[in-house]
């Protein structure tokens, strides 16, 4: 072979091994597209848990959350960040046992480093030992029995956007007392616990306000005739039946009383809180008044509230509902801090024990040590016309 020739094939074999070299690049980079990791080029993915009701009885106040949160978890994978973000749902169907079976699924997967909810109070009880044993912050939207920040001692993981049933209890016994000058109260409760914690704890306060007890009993939830509870409020002929659980034994209770001819003002909590209501109720929902210690978004509330209400419809068809905003609320707190760069248990409850204030759609958020929030305000609503219509907060209906 002359030396001309030599030159050629040399060059001519360079260039074949520069080909395959780039080839065989350009197939890493096809092979590791989308991949977990934080190696260059390449997308780390962490994971949030929503955590409650997405189908049973009182699913629509976990579907709420749950479509909250997936709007601010849009919102921020939408700007095509380094660590993406993935929702990921276990439905407890507001039962602490199903609860209790699903958390090792949660438990034991180290991509999840946070959770949206648990919803319910008795499925926070039931899974707050074990989120506290393996860091797993949880932020809920809705539990609020007073004694969930001590179920486990000197606990870290436990944080909730809404004030607890005191607070709420406090704001319908000033209501009952002074807004409806209620003589005497019967209280209906459905042993769960969340319902009878609520109905108790306003019952403590309604009679320090001087107001008689006329009853207080409960209802299975699971059963469809309430006629007993029924026919000893119809006895007890009270002012107002204050009724503890959730929206849907609340409505068929509602009407219940309205069919035998009990004309008492029905108020009830936060758990009732939902169209569902309305449903389970009929017309016999007219005139019920219901409080939560939290506010509805609506499309046009204007500012953050309004444009989250617009952004809620958009992604999931529907109108925002009771806790929606808390739930969008409680996953944007956790990305906030994964934009920091939490991308792991410790790190992400470190950052949120010490978040300072977090600026919600809702409202400013900011804990107390023990991880309720700070914020106080409750609302009231009554069913007019078929929907459900602000009145006010306790501030303006208390005087």
């Amino acid at each position: 072979m002359s030396q001309g020739k030599k030159r050629l094939f040399r060059v001519v074999a360079l260039f074949a091994i520069a080909a395959l070299a780039t080839a065989a690049c350009g197939d890493d980079d096809d092979d590791n597209a989308g991949d977990n990791g934080s190696g260059s080029g390449q997308k780390q993915t962490v994971k949030l848990a929503f955590v409650g009701p997405l189908t049973g009885d009182a699913a629509n106040l976990g579907i709420n959350i749950r479509n909250g949160a997936k709007v601010a978890v849009d919102d921020y994978n939408d700007g095509d960040p380094d660590v993406r973000v993935e929702l990921v749902e276990f439905d407890t169907q507001g039962d602490p046992a199903q609860a209790s079976t699903l958390k090792d699924r949660f438990i034991t997967d180290p991509t999840i480093i946070g959770i949206v909810g648990p919803t319910f109070s008795g499925e926070t009880r039931a899974v707050l030992p074990d989120l506290e044993a393996n860091n797993l912050v949880m932020v809920s939207a809705s539990a609020t029995n007073v004694a969930l920040p001590t179920v486990v001692p000197n606990q870290r993981v436990f944080h909730r956007l809404v004030p607890d049933d005191d607070v709420q209890g406090k704001g319908v016994a000033d209501y009952i007392i002074k807004s409806l000058e209620a003589k005497n109260v019967a209280y209906i409760h459905d042993n769960s616990e969340y319902g009878k914690g609520l109905a108790e704890g306003t019952q403590k306060l309604v009679e320090a306000g001087g107001v008689r007890t006329a009853l207080i009993d409960a209802i299975d939830p699971k059963a469809q005739d309430y006629s007993a509870a029924v026919n000893k409020v119809r006895a007890a002929a009270p002012d107002v039946v204050f009724y503890g659980g959730y929206y849907a034994e609340a409505g068929r209770l509602k009407k219940q009383l309205t069919d035998a001819g009990v004309r008492a003002t029905f108020v009830s909590g936060d758990g009732a809180l939902d169209p569902g209501f309305i449903q389970s109720a009929g017309a016999a929902a007219e005139g019920a008044q219901i409080t939560c210690p939290c506010n509805l978004a609506t499309v046009d509330a204007g500012g953050k509230l309004g444009e989250f209400a617009q952004n809620y419809k958009d992604l999931n068809g529907v109108d925002p509902g009771t806790y929606s905003t808390e739930g969008h609320d409680a996953a944007a707190l956790l990305i906030e801090g994964i934009k920091d760069g939490n991308t792991d248990r410790q790190k992400l409850l470190a950052y949120v024990e010490d978040l300072e204030t977090f600026d919600g759609v809702g409202k400013e958020i900011a804990f107390e040590e023990n991880g309720n929030i700070k914020a106080t305000g409750v609302f009231f609503f009554e069913v007019k016309n078929g929907k459900l219509t602000l009145l006010g907060t306790t501030e303006e209906l208390v005087k």
